[in-house]
């Protein structure tokens, strides 16, 4: 095999992974707030390794290869984003559930002095 044929190879497989990586990172919230902590580490985790690669490639010259991470990862992210998919996936996988709002504390009434 040759180099080219090689690095279509690579970034076809390399644009394929990163679909599903943008698909979580479309599901998950994007309110600080409501990701929970495992949402939170998880996406650091994906994001850090895909950021290794990403750089990885972009200083051995791969330009191909980085244009695919890209655009699986944009691709992946506009699939997330997706209402109906977005509510399906809420419905099927509960660890993409937004944390839930800490409930208010009620106020409390000074008792009148006599």
């Amino acid at each position: 095999m040759d180099s080219a044929t090689m690095g279509i190879v690579i970034s076809v497989v390399l644009g394929i992974v990163c679909i599903p990586c943008g698909v979580f990172l479309g599901l998950i919230p994007m309110k600080a707030d409501q990701v929970t902590t495992k949402q939170s580490r998880a996406s650091q985790m994906m994001c850090f390794i895909i950021a290794l690669v990403f750089i990885g490639l972009l200083i051995a010259g791969r330009d191909l290869e980085t244009w695919a991470i890209v655009i699986g990862l944009v691709i992946g992210f506009a699939i997330g984003k997706i209402p109906p998919f977005h509510v399906w996936a809420l419905a099927k996988w509960p660890f993409l559930e937004p944390k839930k709002p800490a409930p208010k504390a009620k106020r409390v009434k000074k008792a009148k002095r006599k």
